[in-house]
């Protein structure tokens, strides 16, 4: 049989669980061609969600783009990295070498400077090469021929980008941003997803005055999988080998880890590999799992080391109290630190994006950094 949980990769359909109500609110975004910068901590699944939405909720009428950028380093491989996204959005299912062969006819009235040619080798696709050496214009003309087809044929379309913060490190990152916020305002039929797993550089990308794409989309925070929804999914999965999932059991493994997608699967990927049939999944079994996961990550003690004497304390109360009371006389005592060392080293680890706060409990971005810190 195979394993129904999957912890390494984006996924939709029959794998992808829960977020009935963040899937609503986020194609009532896509259908008014709202901007929504959508960010979480790492791992929760923000990737997923927009495939399952694209893939399988959203009419096939509307056109989408999801394009990775984080492994860009300049300003051609983003041109490349947004041109594909736009290819594969135009071509969508069609895999009639007759009716690509047409489509990109017609294209050729709508990109300026591209030469666009039917590619037959593998899959077949469209193929789009700018004949404009200056890739900040091959830009533009990319994006206004894409925005000038929509309107021209009454389409919409939604373009996802992940890991959007990654612009801020281009040479040039200015222009970078004037010249994408430029072709965001200008769009027709048209809107973006913004995600990034850096929340404080891609919150600044929108909320300070200063730069160019202040206030140019919803913010929308994605929490974790609500609990009984992602309790009720695993639950029903393990019942396909007879196995028996106690609440009390994902809860505290869904409460140890803030809810992160990603490690929740990871530990009902193993139970179900190695449980029998017919057995019941314990706090006690679900303990000892979670253990284990943690203490095949050897090189985690070295990035303590990384870190000043008074931010390793703070980071062991964060860890031990689960970023609740951090400022407790006990904590203090026990790890022999100053409150006003405590809120410096907090401050810094936020900065860090190490730490972030939310609604008055402080989490950590790598929840196997805290379940770490706890064992220690």
């Amino acid at each position: 049989m195979k394993n129904p949980f999957k912890f390494d990769i984006e996924v939709d359909g029959r794998f992808f669980c829960g977020r009935t109500e963040d899937i609503k609110e986020v194609m009532s975004y896509i259908e008014n061609e709202t901007n929504i910068i959508m960010f979480s901590k790492r791992r929760i699944g923000k990737s997923s969600l927009v495939k399952e939405i694209f893939n399988n909720r959203l009419p096939e009428e509307i056109l989408t783009a999801h394009i990775d950028i984080y492994a860009i380093s300049n300003i051609r491989e983003l041109y490349e990295h947004l041109k594909e996204g736009i290819e594969s959005s135009l071509v969508r299912k069609i895999n009639s070498l007759e009716k690509l062969a047409k489509l990109g006819e017609e294209l050729r009235n709508y990109f300026s400077n591209v030469d666009i040619k039917l590619v037959v080798s593998g899959s077949p696709k469209l193929e789009f090469s700018s004949t404009e050496k200056d890739y900040y214009k091959a830009l533009e003309q990319l994006f206004y021929g894409y925005f000038n087809y929509l309107k021209t044929k009454n389409l919409q379309a939604v373009i996802a980008i992940d890991e959007f913060q990654k612009i801020i490190t281009l040479s040039k990152s200015e222009k970078v941003e004037a010249l994408l916020r430029t072709i965001v305002n200008k769009r027709n039929n048209c809107s973006f997803i913004f995600t990034g797993s850096k929340r404080n550089l891609l919150l600044s990308l929108f909320n300070r005055s200063d730069r160019p794409f202040f206030k140019l989309g919803v913010e929308y925070p994605l929490g974790a999988i609500d609990f009984m929804e992602f309790f009720r999914w695993t639950q029903k999965r393990f019942q396909m080998k007879n196995i028996l999932l106690e609440e009390d059991a994902f809860r505290y493994l869904y409460d140890e880890v803030d809810g992160e997608t990603r490690f929740v699967q990871l530990i009902s990927y193993e139970l179900f590999k190695r449980q029998d049939s017919e057995s019941v999944i314990t706090l006690p079994v679900v303990q000892r799992y979670i253990k284990e996961a943690i203490s095949k990550k050897k090189d985690i003690g070295t990035l303590l080391e990384t870190y000043t004497i008074a931010q390793q304390n703070t980071l062991k109360i964060i860890a031990v109290s689960d970023g609740d009371n951090v400022f407790e006389e006990e904590l203090a005592r026990k790890y022999d630190i100053k409150r006003s060392s405590i809120q410096s080293a907090i401050e810094s680890l936020k900065t860090k994006g190490i730490v972030f706060n939310t609604d008055g409990i402080l989490q950590f971005e790598d929840v196997e950094f805290k379940l770490w810190l706890k064992s220690i």
